[in-house]
């Protein structure tokens, strides 16, 4: 279920990508970024905004494919389980 935050968060993402790459919002909501033709320096220019505007570290090995996958990382629906030291 789409609440209005998780809404209100999509949008903000996908304007923070639509300033950066000059794509539409509409698409960036609605296409992968491998179909959007996003390439590694495009995703990393993407995540550094996104760690910057929303005060929060990606590491390298969570999966974002779409704006949905910023969205559950940023929620902590999507972070990846902290390693256990042994």
């Amino acid at each position: 279920m789409i609440t209005h935050k998780t809404n209100s968060l999509r949008q903000n993402i996908a304007q923070l990508i639509q300033q950066q790459k000059g794509i539409r919002t509409s698409r960036i909501l609605t296409q992968s970024f491998e179909q959007l033709g996003f390439d590694l320096v495009d995703l990393i220019d993407i995540i550094l905004a996104v760690e910057h505007k929303f005060e929060v570290t990606i590491p390298d090995e969570v999966p974002l494919n779409s704006v949905d996958d910023f969205v559950s990382f940023i929620k902590g629906e999507g972070a990846a389980a902290p390693l256990a030291v042994h």
